[in-house]
């Protein structure tokens, strides 16, 4: 590869010196308000001044959630200085087709090569990973697959059936977890087919309900496509076959049999599968990450939603949840946190509103127990508390404020005022991005 010029201009505006303090001490924090501070940053284009860069790279060792980040921060000159450091060597970002990387002995140099091609065009890094395919080891055919999560798409199919036939246990399985995500793929179109086969909508005598009869016995291709012919091992394997088959099968199958999401979930089911399907419809949601079947479970389950599903539920039908009152008993917990996380940043000041109001409830109750510590004090809603720092709006700094007025403890009087005062903060770091 042709290394970059440290003294070639970029064209991009400087990065000011306030901004570089702000950045360093967001880092040592780890603080949640990086990704709003990258977003702005990234809005105006800035690239870091050469004498910080070193550290940039560090950084990016360090903060793996913040890598690419702080890599393009960096700038050329971090490509440059990746080029020329060993320790760096890992975090060096080219795009040529055969780079050197890739065609590397060292196996950290081509998973390095993969995982960015992977964010930039995973279909060429599929393409390249089919042509080096047979001469692999089956370790790092293994090792390839599970970095596919990163861009899956229809350009791994021809990839993935071909998994299905490897020599290697761990490889058909990877494959199996990934083609289960591709609800569009050759191996959907299987699990489909034996889906409709095996489960039907029956409408009378009374209602519509679903009727399942399974086979005596498994079509062929099933133990290629993960489906276990163990049926004179185990007791209940018929459970099992479904379970499988459902869990593979694309959700806009049963959406086009049974009418929608919520009316899926709500239809008869003999009792003897309805846990196993309803349980299977739960994983498909999951692993084809459908928003619609998430957001339907979420109404039906409420608090008891799985959060794995909760995270892929639309944010703004979270949102409506929330204010809507469904999620008041629990809004400062463990699960009113699953709810909240990945809705946006900043949160919607109604949001702000209701949560406010909550720890404002509780700064009573905490009052009248005459306890210094206990399930009301602010130290029991640290994690809350914290959140709100890095994604209320900064309008709410009013409500903050007014709570802290309020709060008759002087525990509960810091805690909304400390708050407050990170937004501020929050501010000012933002507004020497805004003014350079």
């Amino acid at each position: 590869m042709t290394s970059l010029r440290t003294d070639k201009p970029s064209g991009r505006p400087t990065l000011p010196t306030a901004a570089v303090a702000h950045l360093t001490s967001l880092l040592e924090a780890r603080s949640p308000s990086l990704p709003e501070w990258f977003d702005v940053a990234e809005h105006h284009n800035y690239v870091a001044p050469a004498p910080t860069v070193p550290a940039l790279m560090t950084a990016a060792l360090s903060h793996p959630e913040h890598r690419e980040r702080l890599l393009l921060l960096a700038g050329p000159r971090g490509q440059y200085l990746a080029d020329h450091n060993p320790d760096w060597a890992q975090l060096r970002r080219v795009g040529s087709r055969r780079d050197e990387l890739w065609l590397s002995t060292d196996t950290d140099d081509r998973m390095a090569w993969f995982d960015y091609i992977r964010t930039l065009d995973p279909a060429l890094a599929t393409e390249e990973l089919e042509i080096a395919w047979a001469t692999e080891t089956p370790s790092l055919r293994r090792d390839f697959l599970a970095r596919m999560r990163v861009g899956l798409g229809e350009h791994d199919y021809d990839l993935l059936e071909c998994g299905l036939d490897d020599s290697s246990i761990d490889v058909r399985e990877r494959s199996i977890q990934l083609l289960r995500q591709l609800p569009g793929s050759p191996f959907a179109e299987r699990m489909t087919a034996r889906a409709k086969a095996w489960v039907r909508l029956e409408t009378k005598p009374l209602r519509p309900r679903l009727v399942i009869r399974l086979p005596g016995s498994l079509d062929s291709q099933a133990p290629r496509d993960g489906i276990e012919n163990v049926h004179n091992k185990y007791k209940g394997i018929g459970k099992w076959w479904l379970r499988q088959v459902v869990t593979a099968t694309p959700l806009a199958l049963w959406d086009s049999m049974i009418g929608s999401p919520r009316e899926a979930l709500r239809i008869p089911i003999e009792k003897q599968w309805h846990d196993v399907m309803t349980e299977s419809w739960t994983a498909a949601t999951v692993l084809q990450k459908n928003s619609a079947w998430a957001s339907a479970l979420l109404e039906r389950d409420g608090r008891n939603t799985d959060r794995r599903v909760v995270a892929i539920a639309n944010p703004r039908e979270r949102i409506a949840y929330i204010l809507d009152g469904h999620a008041d008993d629990y809004l400062l917990g463990v699960d009113g946190s699953a709810l909240l996380d990945g809705i946006g940043h900043p949160w919607p000041l109604a949001v702000a509103q209701k949560l406010v109001s909550a720890l404002e409830e509780e700064a009573t109750e905490h009052a009248a127990s005459g306890e210094e510590l206990g399930i009301h004090s602010r130290h029991s809603h640290y994690s809350t508390l914290r959140s709100a720092q890095a994604r209320f709006p900064l309008e709410a700094v009013a409500l903050l404020s007014g709570a802290a007025n309020r709060a008759s403890t002087t525990d509960w009087q810091r805690a909304f005022a400390e708050t407050a005062a990170h937004i501020e903060d929050r501010r000012t770091r933002l507004d020497v991005l805004h003014n350079g």
